[in-house]
């Protein structure tokens, strides 16, 4: 196995469809080799398989969390949740208020149906709200719980 020197950096970038954490979509679990090993024992963080396709990874206490497609051992999305200091587009993180988001950034809206909060013609990202099916006027006075960047083509935004 390749042992892995990426470090992960709760202060990155986010960026959609690309990176958060110093981590790149598409990167194959095996070369991360010394960040997962030991996870659920020792070293904080865990290993979970959610699905039989879908492996995920939690790193550190929970900032940064990989999903991993278990048929090509590829991440296909990194999510960056409370504790993580990085930004999207330099300037929307997690935690601040939704309504503080949307004004931020005009492409954003919320998708009833997918229950998560999209970029128009921004493929490979998504935010996520702590409630599920909220009624929609009490969205921009949320909080942002997670911000995911994740393969255009993946088929998962979640």
């Amino acid at each position: 196995m390749i042992a892995s020197k990426v470090r992960l950096d709760l202060d990155a970038p986010i960026i959609p469809n690309q990176s958060l954490g110093g981590l790149i979509l598409g990167t194959p679990i095996s070369e991360l080799e010394d960040l997962v090993f030991g996870l659920d024992s020792w070293k904080d963080g865990t290993c979970t398989l959610i699905s039989p396709f879908e492996a995920r990874y939690s790193f550190g206490k929970g900032e940064i969390e990989a999903a991993v497609d278990v048929r090509n051992g590829r991440i296909f999305k990194l999510s960056a949740k409370i504790g993580y200091r990085g930004k999207l587009f330099a300037q929307i993180r997690v935690g601040m208020s939704v309504q503080q988001a949307l004004e931020l950034e005009p492409r954003l809206y919320y998708d009833e149906v997918e229950e998560l909060i999209l970029a128009a013609g921004l493929p490979g990202l998504s935010l996520d709200i702590p409630e599920i099916d909220p009624p929609i006027e009490t969205v921009p006075g949320m909080n942002i719980s997670g911000i995911s960047v994740f393969v255009e083509n993946s088929g998962n935004s979640r």
